[in-house]
């Protein structure tokens, strides 16, 4: 099973799990926009799975998870 967090409830996981972490939301934010992390983006919201983090923090390569924007329509206003 899969553990779901948005970025915030990530960090905040990682901190119940770990007081003394330095694993913060800016830190998450910037793994995932570089895509050195997996993650999904459901409107404004990034979602990333613990085990991705847990994954790349230990080392392990993540297996990349294509974009939902290639299929994305643009509509141009004349």
């Amino acid at each position: 099973m899969l553990h779901t967090r948005t970025i915030r409830e990530a960090a905040a996981w990682f901190k119940s799990q770990d007081p003394q972490t330095c694993l913060t939301e800016t830190a998450i934010r910037t793994l995932l926009r570089s895509g050195r992390v997996p993650c999904v983006r459901v409107g404004k919201k990034y979602l990333v799975t613990i085990e991705a983090l847990e994954a790349y923090l230990s080392g392990v390569e993540a297996v990349p998870v294509p974009s939902g924007n290639t299929s994305r329509k643009v509509w141009r206003i004349e």
